[in-house]
């Protein structure tokens, strides 16, 4: 069975758009798909639409970045995209994605590159993200690919010592929890923790009311999956499945899907539409 409960619109960062995510993947023959844009639920609607259309059964989702760890980040599944506490906070999450966009800009411009905030701004639909910039990068050919427009000039420590104010994880979770929502700890590998070092975190989160692993992780190792997937069973936790999809344009190497045994969308947490 192949399902996909982490992919990305225009809305956040990705390449397509809700109703042509949603096509693609019915291509790709996937069941169960979950929309999880980067704190942020506008595309949400028209996803839920297509996929019925589609006969695809659908999740409602959103991935929120937290502080703590650079690639932290928390998947909310089965939430109220119209929750008035959710709205706000996504109000709140998209003009700090905007303050940074512009701090951003300041520092590409001191390196020499002419590129504006209205420039990049003009290719988001939703929130504005490192993408965005990368798009604009190879338009003025500084760059030959989103990748390498990330290797010389997004992802550089200058870039990441800009203030970036996140949720804590426990904020988050609970956010979810007030839209109706279950939290999942997506792609658990990219906190390079040890064994011995997740178990702890995973404990600290458990705590905070995490619901779920990501560990059927598309970039996940056989072995990964195996072990995320351990940690989940032995605290109750749900397991997900996801590829975090994003586009050709944005990631090449992503495709849509992951291959799973059906008693994973059968799990009474994940109430998919």
């Amino acid at each position: 069975m192949q399902v996909d409960l982490h992919t990305h619109s225009c809305y956040s960062d990705g390449q397509y758009s809700p109703t042509e995510l949603v096509h693609r993947a019915a291509s790709a023959q996937i069941t169960h798909l979950a929309l999880t844009d980067h704190d942020a639920v506008l595309g949400l609607a028209e996803a839920m639409e297509a996929a019925k259309e589609q006969g695809i059964a659908f999740l409602t989702g959103i991935e929120i970045s937290t502080a703590g760890y650079r690639r932290q980040h928390i998947l909310g599944y089965g939430i109220d995209p119209q929750n008035a506490a959710l709205l706000e906070m996504c109000e709140v999450f998209s003009r700090r994605r905007l303050q940074r966009a512009e701090r951003i800009a300041a520092l590409l411009c001191a390196q020499g590159l002419e590129i504006t905030l209205e420039e990049v701004c003009a290719e988001a639909t939703g929130q504005v993200g490192r993408p965005h910039f990368a798009k604009v990068l190879i338009a003025k050919g500084a760059a030959a690919s989103v990748q390498d427009a990330f290797d010389r000039y997004l992802s550089t420590p200058e870039l990441r010592a800009l203030p970036d104010l996140k949720p804590t994880a426990e904020a988050a979770i609970a956010l979810i929890h007030q839209a109706g929502g279950i939290a999942v700890l997506a792609h658990p590998m990219t906190l390079s923790l040890d064994e011995t070092a997740f178990r702890k975190h995973l404990d600290m989160l458990c705590a905070c009311g995490l619901n779920g692993v990501e560990a059927y992780y598309l970039r996940h190792t056989p072995q990964q999956r195996q072990f995320y997937a351990a940690c989940a069973d032995e605290r109750g936790l749900c397991v997900t499945a996801g590829s975090d999809f994003h586009g050709e344009a944005v990631k090449p190497d992503i495709a849509m899907g992951v291959a799973v045994e059906e008693s994973l969308i059968a799990q009474p947490q994940l109430r998919f539409r």
